[in-house]
């Protein structure tokens, strides 16, 4: 939104975590309806649909498609530090986006970045009194409409003109055609946790930090939202459905004997508190963080390196949604956009269908219909996509070959049809086809211990004091500091590639006498798709990792922060399911960033 989820189980690993201490919690209590979307609301909305087709600029061409969304967001917060509550909030809001298409099917407005004014995209936002009535609700989305109108015929405009002036990508239909899609059912979820519930949790949890003294910061925070959508389009479709999370976030930071700022974190996200760990499990984790984060201080900084690396658990998850998620993707790249921007938009995979694109050993698919992955509640599922169309599950790659691609109705020349994965909003007024539920699959997995020896093996034969392990990479999102000096972020700038992995939280030397040391700084460099066709081992394990997806600039997450430490909220409610992966050449780099002297 712009505003802005085992194949065995016992072949599933949580971080620690099963489904068994799940299954003993008592059922939430069912969420009641809507207080701010009525019926009447809904179809005051149609109407207004209907009469914006007509909409009309002399010597323009008119709307031939139109389509409104309304969201409806609850959430509740609470932040707590050393056993005190340190911040909360309950927020109630509602508002529509309206998306107008001009041209025709053809050759639209859409998937066109106008040159330094990218947020002309032809969609308009406008937010709604918690208490508005059909009348106010219709008048907002007129207004919304207009605006869009005008930025279509804009961005219209200028597209024909790029076009006309030889920019590529201009020879694939805008947008597809698809059946209309009604759902009038409402979907069933639990009510949200109090925010009192939530601060009394934080406050318990935060407890665990005391009396560390190498912590110089530390907080726990509690959020459970939930989003109902309704989606109207000017071809007949009208559906409605309903997303329910709750997430728990466990961070700490100190400061390394060099001056290096040091963040280390936990995370958890479920369809409801219930499925996150009980107070005793975070308790646990957050001293084992505290342990961790003290490792770190008196830890060294990694060599500059290029060799094995054996990623495992929530390493194994990260370079997956870091260094694969972003290719997969079968809608093309906006028309005129360069190379140098390629990565951003992603589409460079749909010219390899039918060839192989990962080792054999892997099996890749995404299945927005299903709410778990084997028994591990996951948040990626939806009824139906951002463009109202029906979600459906895919195998993206069987045996290494890649099969298909999520796509959006932005039709590709390999791919022409939705096929309801269209999540993800990027510039140029579209959505992007992307996973959100995605599960990668080892064929001939093997355990932990024979990747480490195989690991050692190519150190031995390559001539390498040590191999790495990769156990966590830094999620922005999470550990993201608002409060960077103008040197601190000049640094950032020069240094970040918005394109490489973050820079691993939690990284291991393994030496040849099977010793592991520690060590921080650890920054892959910018890893190229292709690398995934080189995976020499698979583990058997898989490990789940429930997140958001932001949609944002890395850079921009990364120095905006929340001041308050609230779990954030925004973003695509997203899954991965991987398991450990050995890479036999990567190429890492010793970070300093963060260095500063102590207080």
């Amino acid at each position: 939104m712009r505003f802005p989820v085992w194949f065995i189980a016992s072949a599933i690993a949580v971080c620690g975590f099963g489904p068994q201490a799940i299954a003993k919690k008592k059922p939430a209590p069912a969420a009641k309806g809507s207080t701010a979307v009525s019926k009447k609301m809904i179809d005051a909305l149609a109407i207004e649909l209907e009469r914006s087709m007509a909409m009309r600029v002399p010597g323009a061409p008119p709307p031939y498609f139109v389509s409104y969304k309304l969201t409806e967001v609850e959430v509740n917060d609470a932040v707590a530090t050393l056993g005190a509550k340190t911040a909360s909030r309950e927020r109630h809001f509602v508002s529509i986006e309206a998306h107008v298409h001009v041209g025709d099917y053809r050759q639209d407005n859409t998937n066109f970045v106008v040159p330094q004014r990218e947020m002309v995209d032809g969609i308009a936002t406008a937010q709604l009194p918690i208490e508005a009535t059909p009348a106010i609700a219709r008048k907002l989305a007129w207004l919304a409409t207009d605006q869009a109108y005008k930025e279509a015929l804009e961005q219209y405009t200028a597209k024909r003109d790029a076009l006309r002036s030889g920019a590529s990508g201009g020879d694939a239909t805008s947008y597809v055609k698809v059946k209309p899609m009604v759902v009038e059912k409402t979907v069933p979820v639990t009510e949200l946790e109090t925010v009192g519930d939530l601060e009394k949790r934080a406050s318990v949890v935060s407890k665990a930090f005391a009396g560390k003294d190498h912590v110089r910061d530390s907080r726990v925070a509690f959020t459970s939202f939930l989003e109902r959508r309704w989606y109207l389009n000017s071809e007949g479709t009208s559906s409605h459905d309903t997303r329910r999370v709750s997430g728990a976030i466990v961070t700490a930071s100190g400061q390394a004997t060099d001056g290096q700022e040091l963040n280390v974190y936990f995370t958890r996200y479920g369809h409801s508190g219930n499925d996150l760990p009980g107070d005793a499990a975070l308790s646990k984790q957050a001293k084992l963080l505290a342990k961790n984060l003290e490792g770190l201080m008196s830890a060294p900084l990694v060599d500059n390196y290029t060799g094995p690396i054996l990623f495992e658990g929530e390493g194994a998850v990260g370079m997956a949604r870091y260094s694969l998620h972003p290719h997969l993707t079968g809608t093309p790249p906006p028309v005129g956009v360069s190379a140098q921007d390629m990565q951003v938009f992603g589409g460079t995979l749909s010219k390899r269908l039918g060839r192989r694109v990962t080792t054999t050993k892997l099996d890749i698919s995404d299945d927005p219909t299903s709410n778990f992955t084997g028994r591990v509640p996951v948040i990626g599922g939806y009824l139906f996509d951002d463009e109202g169309v029906k979600a459906s599950p895919i195998k993206i790659v069987v045996k290494g070959m890649l099969k298909t691609l999520p796509t959006s109705r932005t039709p590709s020349k390999e791919q022409n049809t939705s096929n309801g994965h269209a999540r993800r909003s990027v510039a140029g007024g579209l959505f992007r086809g992307s996973p959100t539920n995605l599960t990668l699959s080892s064929r001939g997995g093997e355990r932990n211990k024979t990747l480490e020896k195989k690991l050692l093996g190519i150190v031995k034969k390559e001539g390498l004091p040590y191999g790495l392990i990769i156990r966590q990479f830094e999620d922005v999102a999470i550990t993201s500091n608002p409060d960077l000096s103008r040197i601190e972020l000049v640094q950032l700038l020069r240094s970040m590639d918005p394109n490489a992995p973050p820079m691993a939280t939690l990284a291991y030397k393994l030496y040849p006498d099977g010793r592991k040391e520690l060590v921080r700084g650890v920054q892959l460099k910018r890893v190229d798709v292709n690398v995934w066709r080189s995976i020499v081992g698979v583990g058997r394990k898989q490990t789940v990792k429930n997140f958001l997806a932001s949609t944002e600039n890395p850079l921009f997450v990364r120095v905006q922060g929340d001041p308050d430490g609230f779990v954030p909220s925004a973003g695509v409610e997203s899954s991965i399911s991987a398991p450990d992966m050995l890479f036999p050449e990567l190429t890492v780099e010793r970070s300093v960033f963060g260095t500063r002297p102590h207080p």
